[in-house]
């Protein structure tokens, strides 16, 4: 067994080697919960494979979301120790806010899901998912589980268990109400009960009946690295590694830094700093066993204590022998490092190779033979791995396109780099795709058998598309919700997956020795830009047209005569030829729209075309919800949705689709005439295309416009959610709009965070608690305080009514004290906790009139929601002058 202190590394004997010894202690993590390629390359690739073969210690960590994961005890165990590391998030993160960009729900769990992997390529863990929907905040486990049907969650907990096979669970949450956010203490009871479940095969049979196996973990810790003082075992992170040229703290916070929609960018400092976790349930412990000293203490760290243990003969049956052999062999390839010579450790590896070959075929029968297997199967994707990067073996695929439609060929070169000292078989150069897809030789003559040192094999391929060929979408969005948990196609190996697998990629084996040597890889498309050089983009299938309809929700006033609604459809040629077709939109039965349809005729790939309908609602149209929805038929096919990528630098671009379809809300709202409304925009913010619905004119407001333009022109100003956070400008011309409220003019001011309370930014004084004071129950009832005052009478009447269809909360970071000039006009709570007075403030100021409100409005308003129009109409018409 390794060091009782599995953290502790001796600089001291580093430092008497030469750089390339610091690859003795390194490993990448292969594949096992999914992520993207690692970013470490060339030496440190080396060192960190070398770091994983031999190693067998599994550890699982368990959150709720994307970013509440222990960084710094990640990269501390799979870069430093080489353990097989993941983290298991219930979320994707839909709920959260987004501080670089308009995506919200779904398209936000793309974004994060794609930062999560950005940042475990840094810290080498693998990540997992359960089904759970993030649906916002919630104050209890309680509430999360009404959300989440626990027992179906908990499953999903299990089979990553079962699946991953961890010898250590690492839950972040305590599962009690100090994790204050409801879904973290979901998480915390989820980890626990799934610790004991997972071996137990009495529960959830349809696993075992599927090929898991049951699987009791040997240990469960608690993650205390945010309350040290309650840590059982402090780990240090910030040693240097000299392979990686930074502490496993720094490296954690490059990692963290990767969350950047969240906020979540850190400084990589130097020096001294620990992580921590808390013992909570021990079943390794031996009589023997000292007093706890690593995370890792009284597990198998080796494949020949594996075999010991699980094997009839124990450390004398023949597997165990052969696998004594392979530890004392990887020993010396570690030793081989001395001499600053990569190809010195090929032989060894190549011969550890054959090992592990004769252990899996002298496997006994029965269950210790088959969970041996299980170590000796990952084990041997680790030599390979490792002996790839030794030899100097580099494989790729270029794909001529990113895109491509059904019935589309593209072309395909994959290569072979030998960078290494030594001749190497070539048995295999080839494409791996997807049945019904085709991938035709363009090469002339057979493939080369060989690569000698310093040469480049290529081999070319014409890939054939299939005209059945499904779009490229992430697995868990190919179907709709049950309410706040995903669906996951039934029988699909990528469920709990971030993602799929990609659909086109290269498969190599390179012959060492005689021994074959696996290489993988994803096809990909080499983007070269003049300014940012070479990136590397997925290859995706798409519809050959893609059709959107614009706005996704369109506001029908019913107070009046009705009004024509315009909406606009854009169909996209995806198809390298175009697309001729007929665009129609669908209307509800009695409405009318021009045109009945449109021609489309589009001669090239990224050509648009769009038309605006404009469809008028038949007299006496009742309050609802009615449907529009945009086709275009075109050779032979129907073409419903469209897509947008979620792209960002730090992130692989992913598709994300949608009905080409508007829902026309039908409301009694109305507004005394058209108001002209000033707007400071928040991080995402789609209020002023809601607003806009109601014919109201609304005009951004840029740091010039706020710093040294005409605000009276406006008969309101309103504030997005978080601006003051975000945008300098706005702090620094506040003044300006308490003198434009003081003159006469009405500023509505959406909810802020803390900065905006410290910094006294309101007219009158006004402090938050912390935690702020919110109400997470969207359905919680509400009291209305003082039923004359013009925001809940005028244009319309407000009334309880107004408060029903809500979407994920009332509202957050409610003042908590106010001074007593504002006025407060509702009250509201969540169920078993005390009314909150401050959702609505309102206070006259000078000539004008100040309104701060935390309602959740920038939610409510985009989901169409018609209380939440009708009051928003009522703040704005306080503008009236």
């Amino acid at each position: 067994m390794r060091s009782p202190n599995l953290f502790r590394m001796s600089l001291t004997r580093l430092a008497r080697c030469a750089p390339l010894l610091a690859l003795l202690f390194g490993s990448a993590l292969p594949v096992r919960a999914q992520r993207g390629a690692t970013d470490y390359t060339g030496a440190q690739a080396l060192g960190l494979a070398l770091r994983r073969t031999g190693a067998t210690e599994r550890v699982l960590m368990i959150g709720a979301h994307p970013d509440d994961e222990d960084t710094q005890l990640l990269a501390a165990l799979a870069l430093g120790r080489g353990a097989d590391v993941a983290y298991l998030s219930l979320t994707r993160g839909d709920g959260g806010q987004n501080a670089i960009g308009g995506e919200f729900q779904e398209a936000l769990g793309l974004l994060r899901t794609e930062e999560l992997l950005a940042a475990r390529r840094l810290d080498g863990a693998g990540q997992f998912f359960t089904r759970a929907y993030d649906y916002g905040f919630s104050k209890s486990a309680d509430e999360a589980f009404r959300h989440w049907p626990k027992d179906s969650l908990l499953g999903d907990v299990v089979r990553v268990i079962r699946r991953f096979r961890p010898d250590v669970v690492v839950s972040v949450f305590s599962g009690t109400p100090r994790d204050g956010h409801g879904q973290h203490q979901a998480a915390g009871i989820l980890a626990k009960e799934a610790f004991d479940a997972a071996g137990d095969p009495r529960r959830f049979p349809e696993q075992i009946a599927a090929g898991l196996k049951p699987f009791t973990p040997s240990k469960l810790y608690q993650g205390s690295w945010f309350r040290l003082e309650e840590a059982t075992l402090r780990i240090p992170t910030g040693e240097l590694d000299p392979l990686l040229g930074r502490s496993y703290f720094q490296v954690a916070m490059a990692s963290r830094s990767r969350h950047r929609s969240q906020d979540q960018g850190r400084a990589l400092l130097p020096g001294p700093h620990f992580g921590g976790v808390a013992l909570v349930q021990d079943r390794s412990r031996r009589p023997t066993d000292a007093e706890e000293g690593s995370l890792l203490a009284g597990i198998d760290s080796t494949l020949s204590l594996r075999a010991a243990a699980l094997l009839p003969g124990g450390s004398a049956s023949p597997v165990a022998r052969i696998l004594s052999n392979y530890d004392s062999l990887i020993a010396r390839a570690r030793a081989a490092m001395n001499a600053l010579d990569p190809d010195a450790l090929v032989p060894e590896l190549v011969r550890g190779q054959r090992l592990l070959a004769r252990a899996e075929a002298a496997l006994p029968a029965g269950d210790g033979g088959a969970a041996l297997r299980f170590y000796l199967e990952r084990e041997a994707a680790d030599v390979a791995q490792a002996t790839a990067l030794a030899a100097g073996l580099v494989l790729d695929a270029v794909a001529s396109t990113e895109q491509v439609v059904p019935g589309d060929t593209f072309t395909l070169e994959l290569s072979l780099w030998n960078g290494g000292a030594r001749p190497v078989g070539v048995r295999r150069l080839e494409p791996v795709v997807p049945a019904g897809w085709t991938a035709t030789p363009l090469d002339s003559g057979p493939a080369p058998a060989t690569a000698a040192p310093q040469t480049l094999v290529t081999r070319r391929f014409r890939i054939g598309v299939p005209a059945d060929a499904p779009p490229t979408e992430p697995y868990f969005l190919r179907q709709p919700r049950k309410g706040d948990m995903y669906s996951w196609p039934a029988g699909d190996a990528s469920a709990g997956l971030p993602f799929e697998p990609p659909a086109v990629r290269a498969a190599a084996t390179a012959v060492l020795e005689d021994v074959a040597v696996p290489l993988d890889r994803e096809a990909t498309f080499r983007l070269v830009s003049p300014q940012d050089g070479e990136s590397r983009r997925p290859i995706r299938v798409v519809p050959a047209a893609s059709v959107t309809l614009d706005p996704g929700i369109a506001i029908l006033s019913v107070s009046g005569r009705h009004a024509p609604l315009h909406v606009t459809a854009r169909v996209t040629a995806e198809a390298r030829g175009g697309v001729d077709g007929m665009l129609t939109l669908a209307v509800p039965d009695g409405w009318r729209v021009q045109p009945a349809a449109a021609p489309i005729h589009l001669t090239a790939a990224g050509q648009t075309e769009s038309v605006e309908f404009t469809v008028t609602p038949p007299a006496g149209t009742r309050t609802g919800s009615y449907r529009l929805a945009a086709s275009v038929a075109a050779g032979g096919r129907r073409y419903t949705r469209g897509f947008r990528l979620v792209d960002y630098p730090h992130i692989r671009p992913r598709p994300l689709y949608r009905e080409a379809v508007t829902l026309v809300q039908a409301m009694n709202v109305a507004l005394p005439r058209r108001l002209r409304v000033g707007y400071v925009m928040g991080p995402g913010d789609a209020v002023p295309q809601a607003l806009q619905q109601l014919g109201i004119d609304v005009e951004p407001l840029d740091a010039g416009a706020l710093a040294h333009g005409d605000l009276s022109r406006f008969d309101d100003i309103v504030i997005g959610v978080r601006a003051y956070e975000v945008r300098s400008d706005l702090a620094a011309s506040n003044r300006r709009l308490l003198d434009y409220v003081r003159d006469g003019g009405t500023l509505i001011v959406q909810y802020q965070q803390y900065d905006y309370f410290q910094s006294a930014f309101a007219p009158y004084p006004m402090t938050v608690a912390r935690p702020a004071d919110r109400v997470t129950d969207e359905d919680a009832s509400v009291k209305i305080l003082v039923p004359t005052h013009p925001a809940l009478t005028t244009p319309n009447r407000i009334s309880d009514d107004d408060f029903r269809g809500w979407v994920q909360e009332r509202g957050l970071y409610f003042p908590h004290t106010w001074d007593p000039t504002y006025v407060p006009l509702l009250d509201m709570g969540d169920p078993g906790e005390p009314p909150l007075r401050g959702a609505l403030l309102v206070a006259p100021y000078g000539k004008g009139t100040y309104v701060y409100t935390g309602l959740a409005l920038f939610r409510q308003l985009p989901a169409g929601v018609p209380g939440a129009y009708r009051l928003f109409a009522n703040l704005l018409s306080l503008g009236v002058r």
